[in-house]
């Protein structure tokens, strides 16, 4: 499916936003946390019967996470579904998730880590969607970044220049995991943006590598890097019995994989950070052409 994508009904006041635990679950604080946030930025807080189930780390069976999800799709009180928490999960719903309900009338799919995969399903429908905080994560952020999201939802992104790259992406880990699956994102000359969390230095390579080996940095216009926190390394203060460094920033591995001529955005406000800046995937929106001024 080429960019762009058809960008879902801009939120209205009293517009019904569900909550979901598509991957791991969720407690009744959090869900109670999460209804005040949409009551105070005007929307309404919907979710279902079924929100609280756990089944080892995640919110319910397979089954019923997707079940869970295609409600809402289905639901014409829902315009957005916001994911309490990211972990892992995620992937596994895809081959059960209704793409006939989602393109009838597309829901915002929001959140970030693990709900990337959502958002690949989502572009593959040809749908954009909101990378965007998760609703466990919140409250870390200041209030201009809560703001932002709604505002995104709300379609407040207007009188974008033509020729813009739209941005696909997300998370590195869960982007690979969907490597060589009808679910990877369309990429051909979008801003390829990618973060990520708690992963060895080696692995990260090993991810980039694939996606060269892939083809994918050939595809793109280039890429953002957001935030990659918390990595470690084999050496003994990671826990390791012998110190033995990779020897490689994520920097310096991007400079390897990544062709000479293909733009790398460094520093990009988005992924597990506090200042989780929102970016809408499948378009180009006023945040990725600000950071992508001059190329």
């Amino acid at each position: 499916m080429p960019f762009p994508c058809q960008i879902p009904k801009a939120l209205q006041p009293g517009d019904g936003v569900l909550l979901a635990a598509p991957a791991r679950f969720v407690t009744a604080e959090q869900v109670a946390a999460a209804e005040a946030h949409v009551r105070s930025a005007g929307y309404t807080p919907i979710f279902y019967d079924g929100l609280l189930e756990r089944s080892g780390q995640f919110g319910g069976s397979d089954a019923h996470r997707s079940n869970y999800l295609n409600a809402g799709f289905a639901d014409a009180q829902v315009r957005a579904i916001w994911a309490m928490r990211g972990g892992y999960g995620c992937g596994r719903l895809l081959p059960l998730l209704d793409a006939d309900a989602f393109a009838a009338d597309p829901t915002w799919l929001v959140g970030f880590s693990d709900i990337t995969a959502l958002h690949g399903w989502a572009q593959v429908q040809g749908i954009a969607s909101l990378h965007a905080p998760v609703a466990s994560t919140y409250d870390q952020a200041s209030a201009s970044i809560q703001q932002g999201m709604w505002q995104a939802l709300e379609q407040r992104e207007v009188g974008l220049e033509a020729g813009h790259a739209a941005v696909a992406g997300g998370n590195l880990s869960v982007l690979y995991s969907l490597l060589g699956t009808p679910y990877f994102p369309p990429i051909e000359g979008a801003w390829l943006l990618l973060e990520d969390l708690d992963e060895y230095l080696y692995h990260v390579d090993r991810m980039l590598l694939a996606f060269r080996l892939a083809g994918v940095f050939d595809r793109v216009r280039g890429v953002l890097v957001g935030g990659f926190t918390d990595l470690h390394d084999n050496t003994i203060a990671d826990g390791q019995a012998v110190d033995n460094p990779f020897g490689h920033d994520v920097r310096q591995m991007l400079a390897e994989h990544v062709p000479a001529d293909t733009p790398v955005v460094q520093g990009v406000p988005v992924g597990h950070l506090a200042e989780n800046e929102s970016v809408i995937l499948g378009v180009a929106s006023a945040k990725s052409v600000h950071w992508t001024r001059g190329f």
